[in-house]
C-alpha cells in the first residue's frame, strides 16, 4: 500500500472546487459543500515519489521543492493518499493510483477502484465503485467521475446520491455546468430509502423527470416532464415542476393544495397556498379558495420570530355568494349575511429568562363559521367544535414559584351556547411560592411554607339558568336551556333551577397560607403535622334587569335574586385549619417481587361552617370524588367553596413490583365528616357537592385497580360504592393492549344519574379502538363508541313544524360516534383514508340530533409536504329557518 501525506494546495483541484451554499441534506455529486481545492499538480509529484522507495532525503527535498514551486494558493492543508500501487508515467503525462484509492482531504473522501489524472487536460477520472463522502456526511456513489481539475465542471455516469437527512437521487448521468448548475438526466428524486432485502424494488414514491436542474444559487430544483410514482406506479405527470432542493427548510413557492367537499352549503371547495420568505425572521402564507356554491374565500398567515419571542397573525374572510343555503338564526348564520370571516393570532415574549408575555386569541365573525369552513382553532380538540377561546397573559416562573395574570373571553361554537350567557373573565391573578425552612434558623420548626393566592373577576351579560330533574330545552326553537314554572311559581328558584352562571359582575379573592413538615420516627411510620388559613373576600353585582324571550320561556337577570342572599355587597370568610397526617409503608420482599402495604389516616380542623353572605360557584362546579382527591385537605377544584368542619380521610395502598411479572397498585379509601357543618351537603346556587359521595357523614368509598404485566398490557379501574351497601355510583375502566400486529384499546364509564346537580340520566359509555397492522407499514385501523345510557337521545325535547315533541326512544347500544380507516406508514409515507361518523354535539342542530358524516383523505410526503381533503358526506335540507336532517 503506497501512503503519501503532504500540506499544500495549489490552484487545481481534485475535490469539489468552490463553496456551495446547500447544506447536508443536498443530493447530487455536484451538491457537495467543501471549502477548498487540492493540488492535483502535488499529487502527481507525490504519487510519482511514492514509486521511488526507499526515499532519500535527497528525493524527499526535490519532491518538497518542486510542489512549493507549484504551490501557488498558499494553503497548507495535508493531504492523504492511499493506494495499493501508484504509477507515474511521464511519457502520457498521468499519474494513476489503483486498487482500494482512498484520498483524504478535508474530512472529505474519495474512494475508487482507479483515479486518473491527465496532467496535460487537468482532467480527473475516478472509475469502479466510486464514492465520494462529504464533510457533512453526504455520499455519492457512481460507477465512473470525469472531472475537470478545479471540479467546476464535469461528468458522472450512473450516480446515486444520498444525503446525511436520508434524502437520495439518482441519475444516469449527471453533468456540472459550472459551480451554480447541476444537469441531472433521467433522474429521479425520493426521502424513502431503498430496501435491504429487495434494491431492485422501486422505492414507495419518487419523482422521476426526463431532466432535474439544481440551480445553486437558488436551492431550487427543476423538473421537466415530471411523474409522481406511488409504489411504482405512476400517479401524476407534471409538464414542468419546480420545488427547493431538500437542504432548504423555508422556500418561497406553492404548497399542497387544500380540498373539502359539502354538498348543500359550499360544494367543492380548493385554496392553493403559496407560501413567501420575506426574510429569514418574517414569512406569509396566501392561500386563495374557491367553493363552487360561495365563489372565493382570502387566508393570510404572517409569522414573524423575534430576538425574544414570536407572533403570527391569520386573517381570514369571505364574501359568499349564496348565503342563503346556509340555515338562519339560531340554527346559521343569518341568510342576508354575506361577509364572514375570523382572525386568529398567538404570540410570545420573553421578557427575560424567567417571565413572559403572550396572547391567543381566536374570534369569527358568527359562531357558525368555524362548521361551515372547517376552520379549527389551538382551542378546538376532539370530534366537536367546543369554542374560540381568546387570552392574554403575563407569567413568570421561579424556583419553586410561580405568578400568572391573564384574561378569557369565549365564543361559544355549539348551538345550545347563547353568547350573552358566556363570561368575559378578567383578570385572573395566581400567584403560588413554596419556601422550604431550615430548621436551624427557624427554632427547630422547619418544614415548608406554601402561599397560594388567586383574585378572579368576571362579567356577563346574561345570567345561565338548568332545569333540576329533566333537561329542558326552550319552547321556540328547542335549542337553549331553560327552566319550567313548578307549581304556580313562575320564577327561577332553586327548588326547580340551578344557577350556572351570573349575569353581571362577580369578584372574588382569595389568600391561603400553609405550613406542613415531614417527620420519619424509628418504626418508619411518617408523620406530616400541617396547618393553614384561608381568606376570601367577593363582592357580587348581579344584574337586575336584562333578559331575553324564546317564545313562551324566558331568561331574566331578576331571577338571580331567587338564589342570593344579598346583592352588591362584599362578603368573605377567614377559615384557619390544622391537620395531621399518618402513613406507615410497610416492606415485604417475596420470591416473585417486592410489596408494600401504605395505611393512610388523615384528620382535618375547621371552624364549622362558611360564613359567606352569597353561595355564588363559579369555579368549583366540577367535583370528582375520586382516588386522586381523597387525602386533599380541599376536594372543590376552585376557589369559590372549601370544604368546614372536623374531617378525617382514611385508607391504604398496595403496590407489588413483580419484576418479570409487571408491577400492580390498589387503593381504597373513605372520607368521614367527624364534628362541624359538612359543606358537601351544603348546596350553592348550583347545587355542588350533593350526589358527590361526599355529602353524607360517611363518604362513599372509593378504590383503584392497576396492573400492567408488561409495556404491552395494563388494565386500570376506578371505582366509588356506596358506602350503605356497596352500590357502584361511578365507574371507569381502561385497558390498553398489543399483541404482535394487533393493538387494542378499551375504555367504559358508568355515572349514576344525578338530577340534583343537572346530569338528569345515567351516563354510560363505552369505547373501543383497534389497529391492525396487516403487514410491514400498512395497517388497518377503527373506534366506537357506545352510549349506553342513551342520554343524547332519550328524553330530549325537539320540535317538528313548530310543535314541540320528544325525540324516540333510542336502542340500548346506540352508537355516539365510529370511524374506520386504512393507511400505510414508513419513514418518508403517511397515506391514510378515514370515515367518520359522529352525534353532532350541537352541531346536529336539535331537535334530531343528527349525525355528521365525513370522509379524510390524507397524505404526507416526507420533504415535499402534505395534503389534507376532508369531504362532508352529511347533506341539510333547510325549512322554514330551520336546517333538519
Amino acid at each position: 500500500m503506497a501512503k503519501i501525506a503532504f500540506g499544500s494546495n495549489p490552484a487545481l483541484g481534485l475535490m469539489t472546487g468552490g463553496r456551495e451554499s446547500l447544506r447536508p441534506s443536498s443530493f447530487g455529486l455536484a451538491h457537495r459543500r467543501v471549502s477548498c481545492r487540492v493540488s492535483w499538480l502535488a499529487l502527481v509529484l507525490a504519487l510519482g515519489g511514492a514509486l521511488c522507495a526507499p526515499w532519500s532525503d535527497a528525493q524527499a527535498q526535490t519532491l518538497n521543492e518542486r510542489f512549493a514551486a507549484a504551490n501557488n494558493s498558499g494553503d497548507k492543508t495535508p493531504m492523504n493518499v492511499d493506494a495499493n500501487k501508484v504509477t507515474y508515467n511521464d511519457r502520457d503525462h498521468t499519474v494513476v493510483a489503483t486498487g482500494d484509492v482512498q484520498i483524504y482531504y478535508k474530512k472529505k473522501t474519495l474512494e475508487a477502484d482507479k483515479v486518473t489524472y491527465y496532467r496535460d487536460t487537468g482532467r480527473v477520472l475516478a472509475e469502479g465503485s466510486v464514492k465520494l463522502t462529504d464533510s457533512d456526511g453526504s455520499v455519492t456513489h457512481a460507477d465512473r467521475m470525469e472531472l475537470s481539475g478545479d471540479f467546476k465542471r464535469g461528468f458522472v455516469d450512473s450516480a446515486r446520491s444520498d444525503s446525511n437527512d436520508r434524502t437520495h437521487m439518482t441519475s444516469t448521468r449527471t453533468e456540472k455546468l459550472d459551480e451554480e448548475t447541476t444537469v441531472f438526466e433521467k433522474g429521479a428524486y425520493t426521502a424513502c430509502d431503498t430496501c435491504a432485502d429487495h434494491p431492485e424494488r422501486a422505492p414507495v414514491w419518487r419523482l422521476r423527470a426526463q431532466k432535474i436542474v439544481h440551480k445553486n444559487a437558488e436551492q431550487r430544483l427543476y423538473y421537466e416532464n415530471a411523474t409522481f410514482e406511488l409504489f411504482g406506479l405512476p400517479m401524476v405527470w407534471f409538464p414542468f415542476l419546480s420545488t427547493p432542493d431538500p437542504s432548504v427548510t423555508r422556500a418561497s413557492g406553492f404548497l399542497a393544495p387544500h380540498l373539502s367537499y359539502n354538498a348543500t352549503t359550499t360544494g367543492f371547495g380548493v385554496g392553493q397556498p403559496y407560501f413567501w420568505v420575506i426574510s429569514p425572521d418574517k414569512d406569509v402564507t396566501v392561500t386563495p379558495y374557491y367553493y363552487g356554491n360561495q365563489g372565493f374565500r382570502g387566508d393570510v398567515e404572517y409569522r414573524q420570530r423575534l430576538d425574544n419571542g414570536y407572533f403570527t397573525l391569520d386573517l381570514t374572510g369571505i364574501h359568499q355568494n349564496n348565503p342563503s343555503v346556509f340555515a338562519g338564526w339560531p340554527y346559521g348564520a343569518e341568510k342576508t349575511r354575506t361577509d364572514r370571516g375570523m382572525v386568529q393570532s398567538q404570540g410570545v415574549i420573553w421578557l427575560n429568562q424567567s417571565w413572559k408575555f403572550g396572547w391567543d386569541i381566536a374570534r369569527a365573525s358568527d359562531k357558525w363559521f368555524n362548521n361551515d369552513y372547517a376552520i379549527g382553532n389551538s382551542t378546538l380538540n376532539g370530534n366537536f367544535f367546543r369554542e374560540n377561546s381568546s387570552t392574554v397573559y403575563l407569567t413568570g416562573q421561579g424556583d419553586r414559584g410561580y405568578f400568572d395574570l391573564r384574561g378569557y373571553s369565549f365564543q361559544g361554537l355549539a348551538n345550545t351556547d347563547y353568547q350573552p350567557q358566556l363570561a368575559s373573565v378578567w383578570p385572573i391573578l395566581d400567584y403560588n411560592k413554596t419556601i422550604s425552612l431550615d430548621p436551624a434558623k427557624t427554632w427547630g420548626i422547619g418544614g415548608e411554607v406554601e402561599i397560594d393566592a388567586n383574585f378572579t373577576r368576571s362579567t356577563a351579560d346574561l345570567a345561565s339558568y338548568q332545569q333540576i330533574g329533566s333537561y329542558q330545552f326552550d319552547s321556540r326553537y328547542g335549542m337553549f336551556a331553560v327552566c319550567r314554572a313548578t307549581g304556580t311559581t313562575q320564577a327561577y328558584s332553586q327548588s326547580n333551577c340551578l344557577l350556572r352562571g351570573i349575569g353581571g359582575e362577580y369578584d372574588s379573592a382569595t389568600l391561603q397560607l400553609s405550613w406542613k413538615r415531614k417527620f420519619i420516627d424509628p418504626l418508619g411510620e411518617v408523620w406530616t403535622p400541617f396547618t393553614f388559613a384561608r381568606a376570601n373576600v367577593n363582592y357580587l353585582n348581579a344584574r337586575v334587569n336584562g333578559g331575553v324571550a324564546f317564545g313562551s320561556d324566558t331568561v331574566l337577570n331578576s331571577d338571580q335574586q331567587n338564589f342570593l342572599s344579598h346583592n352588591d355587597q362584599f362578603g368573605g370568610y377567614i377559615t384557619p385549619g390544622a391537620g395531621l397526617e399518618w402513613r406507615y409503608p410497610l416492606l415485604t420482599k417475596t420470591p416473585i417481587g417486592e410489596m408494600v402495604v401504605e395505611p393512610i389516616a388523615q384528620i382535618i380542623a375547621r371552624p364549622n361552617g362558611q360564613p359567606t353572605n352569597n353561595m355564588v360557584n363559579l369555579d368549583a362546579q366540577s367535583l370528582v370524588f375520586d382516588d386522586s382527591n381523597l387525602f386533599e385537605w380541599n376536594k372543590y377544584s376552585g376557589y369559590d367553596r372549601f370544604e368546614t368542619g372536623v374531617r378525617a380521610n382514611y385508607g391504604a395502598q398496595f403496590t407489588y413490583d413483580l419484576h418479570d411479572y409487571g408491577y400492580a397498585s390498589a387503593l381504597v379509601g373513605q372520607s368521614a365528616q367527624v364534628a362541624g357543618v359538612n359543606s358537601y351537603a351544603t348546596p350553592d346556587a348550583a347545587n355542588i357537592g350533593l350526589s358527590s359521595g361526599l355529602d353524607k357523614p360517611q363518604s362513599d368509598y372509593v378504590t383503584r385497580l392497576a396492573y400492567a404485566p408488561s409495556a404491552n398490557y395494563s388494565f386500570v379501574a376506578k371505582a366509588r360504592f356506596d358506602e350503605s351497601d356497596w352500590s357502584m355510583r361511578r365507574l371507569d375502566v381502561q385497558g390498553r393492549a398489543k399483541y404482535g400486529p394487533l393493538g387494542f384499546g378499551v375504555n367504559y364509564a358508568n355515572y349514576t344519574a344525578q338530577p340534583i346537580i343537572g346530569y338528569n340520566e345515567r351516563r354510560e359509555g363505552l369505547g373501543v379502538n383497534t389497529r391492525y397492522d396487516v403487514f410491514q407499514n400498512y395497517f388497518v385501523q377503527g373506534d366506537i363508541t357506545w352510549d349506553l345510557g342513551r342520554h343524547n337521545y332519550n328524553g330530549v325535547t325537539y320540535l317538528v313544524n313548530g310543535q314541540t315533541s320528544y325525540a324516540p326512544a333510542a336502542p340500548l347500544f346506540a352508537i355516539a360516534t365510529w370511524g374506520a380507516g386504512i393507511g400505510y406508514q414508513d419513514e418518508c409515507l403517511k397515506l391514510g383514508l378515514n370515515y367518520r361518523d359522529s352525534i353532532s354535539d350541537g352541531y346536529g342542530y336539535p331537535p334530531t340530533y343528527a349525525r355528521n358524516k365525513s370522509v379524510v383523505f390524507t397524505l404526507e410526503l416526507r420533504t415535499l409536504g402534505d395534503i389534507r381533503a376532508p369531504f362532508s358526506l352529511t347533506p341539510s335540507v333547510i325549512q322554514d329557518g330551520v336546517r333538519t336532517q
